[in-house]
């Protein structure tokens, strides 16, 4: 948001403090993201009357409750419109909320973890998105490539969407946990779409992949190396929905209307497999095929502390917090109830 600025002059020019006043209304005017003049919050558009959110999202499994919230029209009830555009991953997003290029961004929460602890951002979470389940984040290879099994890695290639984030912590857990030196290993970045092509080709010797592409690459031949949601990394919450804390303060009935529509486009989806798959050919561009046999995991429709402290403790493990000094609960949103 742009702020007018004012500068001190010299007392007895009147005709210059007028048109700095002047000046000043206009730029108060111009700035109707901030609502100060209407009392409305948001982005409004003074056409349709909606708010605007501007995000970003990602072509995975991850975010089907947020186009099911799209197609079902419940932001519009809420009087929002969500502009959505893609993004590599949360560590790519946070930049741009950071800038006022985006609003909200989808992310994972180690890197939003991380931005905050770190003060880079003053990131603020407002929806949770997804929790991972046995398949739903897996360590893909190819069974007639140099990879065998794990300790193979060592010395090798293995893609991840973007560095030091949930995908790669994960993958580094896992292999650990199973005895492999991760500090031989060249992780290298690369966007979800492109893994199952790359591991065909041969390009990297393993890729940390998510739904719907696990299912993609399976169709090209690749194989599970190791489950990263298995042993210490069980049921870990993957991503969520996040905004600077700034832009929170300033469109709280915004950031409250998308809190709950996407409460309940997450209930909606964690208890519907069909209509998850009939979104993904939509806004993943994958086939009705691939979408039947994708693994999904769940869509938790409340943000908990309790639940994201298991995150935390894996960044504490792997050296990526100091211990027992980042308390999640201030990285988090909530709404006040509503009256309605």
């Amino acid at each position: 948001m742009v702020r007018p600025v004012t500068r001190g002059g010299p007392s007895g020019r009147s005709l210059s403090r007028r048109a700095l006043a002047l000046a000043a209304g206009i730029g108060l005017f111009l700035t109707s993201g901030c609502g100060l003049l209407s009392g409305s919050e948001g982005n409004e558009d003074s056409n349709s009357g909606m708010t605007t959110i501007n995000l970003g999202t990602m072509p995975a499994v991850d975010v089907a409750p947020l186009h099911l919230a799209k197609n079902k029209g419940y932001f519009a009830e809420e009087g929002l419109k969500v502009n959505t555009s893609t993004i590599a991953g949360g560590a790519q997003g946070i930049p741009k909320i950071a800038s006022g290029e985006l609003d909200v961004t989808f992310g994972n929460w180690v890197s939003f973890i991380r931005a905050k602890q770190q003060d880079k951002v003053d990131v603020k979470a407002i929806s949770d998105a997804y929790q991972a389940t046995k398949g739903t984040f897996l360590l893909m290879h190819m069974p007639d490539g140099s990879v065998q099994e794990p300790a193979d890695l060592e010395g090798k290639k293995v893609a991840v969407n973007t560095r030091a984030n949930l995908n790669e912590l994960t993958a580094v857990s896992a292999l650990e946990t199973r005895g492999v030196d991760t500090s031989k290993i060249e992780f290298v970045t690369m966007d979800f779409p492109d893994m199952p092509s790359a591991l065909e080709r041969g390009d990297v010797a393993a890729a940390s992949v998510i739904e719907p592409f696990i299912s993609r690459a399976n169709q090209l031949g690749a194989e599970t190396l190791l489950d990263q949601a298995s042993g210490p990394t069980a049921n870990m919450p993957i991503a969520g929905y996040a905004a600077t804390s700034e832009w929170v303060e300033q469109n709280s009935e915004a950031a409250a209307k998308f809190q709950r529509v996407m409460s309940k486009a997450q209930a909606e989806a964690n208890g519907d497999r069909n209509a998850v798959e009939e979104l993904l050919p939509e806004y993943a561009k994958i086939k009705p095929k691939t979408a039947s046999l994708v693994t999904i995991g769940t869509y938790p429709s409340t943000l908990e502390a309790s639940r994201l402290k298991s995150v935390v403790s894996l960044m504490e493990n792997n050296g990526e917090l100091p211990a027992n000094q980042f308390d999640i609960k201030t990285m988090l949103y909530q709404a006040p109830e509503s009256n309605e």
